[in-house]
């Protein structure tokens, strides 16, 4: 399978439980999700970073998915052209999910300040 098609995949998989998570509709585990001592603190904390990872993810998702089909599906002026896309779309694509972990550890530690929670993991805030 192309890397681009592989990319689109992951980006509406990691978008779908990014907004399960934000909505409610999946409690905080040790599986999948932001798992960071802050969002995994309350559920509330763990909807709160979810909700603010989303607003990143849901545009940047959007654009990787719709560039990986296009890139795996229009025939590339040679194989190497098709791979080097798909593999810049993943490097994107691992940016933006940086910056929405960021993002959400951030707005979760905000939301147990908020709660009156206390950290007690021993991590510095970022």
């Amino acid at each position: 399978m192309a890397p681009a098609l592989i990319t689109a995949i992951l980006a509406v998989l990691i978008w779908a439980v990014t907004a399960a998570a934000a909505h409610g509709t999946l409690s905080a585990n040790g599986l999948i999700g932001i798992r960071t001592p802050a969002t995994q603190r309350s559920e509330e904390a763990w909807r709160a970073s979810h909700r603010a990872a989303l607003r990143l993810l849901t545009p940047t998702s959007l654009v990787v998915a719709i560039a990986g089909l296009i890139v795996a599906l229009v025939p590339p002026v040679t194989r190497s052209v098709g791979e080097a896309g798909g593999l810049v779309l993943l490097g994107v694509y691992v940016l933006a999910l940086i910056g929405a972990g960021v993002i959400a550890h951030r707005a979760a530690q905000r939301s147990s300040t908020a709660t009156g929670e206390h950290d007690t993991s021993g991590h510095r805030p970022i």
